[in-house]
């Protein structure tokens, strides 16, 4: 992978160099395709620093910015954007690969939507899922809710946004 870091008006330390290096090894986990190259320019003007990066797939590039005070917390809002982009692209070829045209937090039955109603529902289908990439598969999508199986305890689990905003996750007692 080709990883370019420029900087302008201002020279980033190594420590920061290996901060942007770190966070971009943490975000590999959200892409489906493995990384053809990656950009970043720093900018600092006026006391705020500009991150500005671009991420090469095979036949896909995502970019995002982020701003702020110092340079790491510049970095950090633009790889939480591409964390979004990311989890969003994957979350769609996975829904393709399946074979499901629709979203999260669909019930299905042996390949067939469940039927509504009071039947007892058999043969659940839901994704496997650990809690991270359950919010993020979440936040990514407009349903109220997300029922996933957790992937490191096999529990039932389920995402939803509370009242006051903030992300409450939820997870059944015993396997």
């Amino acid at each position: 992978m080709e990883m370019e870091i420029k900087t302008r008006h201002f020279t980033l330390k190594d420590d920061q160099r290996e901060i942007v290096e770190a966070a971009l090894e943490k975000l590999e986990k959200f892409i489906p395709r493995p990384i053809q190259g990656f950009k970043i320019n720093i900018d600092h003007e006026a006391g705020r620093f500009t991150a500005d990066g671009v991420l090469h797939l095979k036949n896909h590039e995502f970019r995002a910015t982020g701003e702020a005070r110092e340079p790491e917390f510049a970095v950090d809002a633009m790889f939480e954007s591409l964390k979004k982009q990311l989890a969003k692209f994957k979350g769609r070829l996975t829904d393709r690969q399946k074979g499901e045209d629709g979203g999260l937090g669909r019930v299905m039955l042996d390949g067939e939507p469940a039927a509504s109603g009071d039947e007892a529902i058999e043969g659940l289908v839901l994704p496997d899922l650990n809690v991270d990439e359950a919010k993020v598969r979440f936040t990514t999508g407009t349903l109220p809710f997300l029922v996933f199986r957790n992937a490191e305890n096999l529990r039932l689990g389920v995402i939803y946004r509370r009242s006051d905003g903030v992300l409450g996750h939820m997870e059944s007692e015993g396997n």
